[in-house]
């Protein structure tokens, strides 16, 4: 009976024992565990917060970006682009107004210079006309050199054309007495006008304005048969062509 006792009674310390070792060991599982909770859940939203932060400002920004870039877009467009197309457009109509304007006028201006110059030319010609209508140059009889007489005539002819400048042509006509055949007195008038016109060149004027011709006796200034009218018709005249 007492052993019996004994068994128990050790059964029972044991079993005291053994729940009394195993409790602790719970307790301190337990708490170890929730003591690496604790410290690994802090540093676990430590380690990952920036990293969602980043990722949640990087959506964010790309979320937001394109609107705001096609925001930006609209308002250079709508803002700015248009008016400089304008402004373009009405730059390029001024200048355009100001070139048709500039042409015009020099259009204008080259108009009235034609016309003024045209004007003066032909007032020129007519006074150049006039003045070689008076300049005769008279030969001796059966002769064609100049006389000594005859070359201040000459002289003032030289300057007259020298004078007024211009693209004209000056036929010099030579003439005869009644005196000798047609063919000789031609022969003879050609010699006359060619020997003013040498002089003439000489004197200074474009020999390519100058043109000679003859008439002989052909082109009388007097029909009178008496030495005063013959010694008329042996003469140079000289005729401003159109």
């Amino acid at each position: 009976m007492k052993m019996r006792m004994k068994v128990l009674m050790g059964v029972t310390i044991l079993a005291i024992v053994t729940g009394c070792a195993n409790q602790p060991e719970l307790d301190v599982n337990g708490d170890q565990n929730r003591t690496e909770q604790n410290q690994t859940a802090p540093a676990e939203q430590n380690q990952t917060s920036p990293v969602e932060q980043n990722q949640t400002t990087s959506t964010e920004q790309n979320q937001t970006a394109p609107a705001e870039q096609n925001q930006v877009a609209n308002v250079e467009i709508n803002g700015s682009q248009q008016p400089v197309e304008s402004d373009l457009t009405d730059t390029t109509a001024i200048k355009v107004n100001q070139d048709s304007s500039v042409k015009a006028e020099e259009e204008n201006k080259t108009k009235i210079a034609t016309t003024t110059l045209s004007k003066m030319n032909k007032e020129q010609k007519e006074d150049l006309a006039s003045l070689l209508a008076k300049q005769v140059v008279h030969f001796d009889f059966d002769k064609y050199n100049i006389r000594p007489d005859q070359m201040p005539i000459v002289e003032e002819l030289a300057n007259i054309l020298k004078e007024h400048p211009g693209n004209w042509t000056i036929r010099i006509e030579g003439n005869c007495d009644e005196w000798g055949t047609d063919e000789y007195n031609y022969a003879l008038g050609l010699k006359r006008a060619k020997t003013v016109k040498e002089a003439l060149v000489s004197l200074g004027v474009d020999a390519n304005k100058l043109t000679i011709i003859s008439y002989g006796e052909s082109n009388p200034v007097c029909t009178a048969h008496a030495r005063w009218c013959w010694a008329k018709n042996r003469r140079d005249n000289f005729t401003l062509l159109p």
